[in-house]
């Protein structure tokens, strides 16, 4: 499995690459009144409007840092109808791609895979690197709200 490795201040994540769509650089976005401070703000993609997340804002509550290596990440959320909204994560450091031998998600969420730690740490440190489950990470009510855009 191929996985984005980010981070959001509160820790490393690991994303499987098949859940993306594109990763884009930090970008001016267009700023939506009266929204949450997680919510950045809005992007045309492709003609359609993509709201996009800090996930430094949701899970600190501070904005991610606008450095050379954070950018926005695109995925598709999936919705209660089966559908899918396509939305941007903002993230720190997303800079690595790395190959797990794990298939499945462990039962806490969180990677203790060798191929992961020897590739993002010094020797000797020790790092868990959580699972990003976008349904789970970005809560429903959030969602609901960006339908209408």
């Amino acid at each position: 499995m191929l996985l984005l490795l980010f981070e959001t201040g509160s820790g490393r994540f690991a994303l499987d690459s098949s859940e993306l769509v594109e990763i884009i650089p930090l970008i001016k976005l267009k700023k939506i009144p009266s929204s949450p401070g997680y919510i950045a703000g809005v992007i045309n993609y492709h003609s359609e409007a993509v709201p996009i997340l800090d996930l430094c804002a949701l899970t600190k509550g501070t904005p991610c840092r606008e450095v050379y290596s954070t950018r926005i990440i695109l995925v598709h959320y999936p919705l209660t109808d089966g559908k899918e909204k396509l939305v941007g994560l903002i993230a720190e450091k997303v800079t690595d791609v790395v190959r797990s031998d794990q298939s499945d998600k462990q039962s806490s969420g969180v990677f203790i895979d060798e191929a992961l730690n020897t590739h993002i740490l010094q020797p000797g440190s020790e790092e868990m690197v959580q699972w990003f489950d976008i349904a789970q990470m970005i809560p429903r009510e959030t969602m609901q709200n960006l339908l209408h855009l």
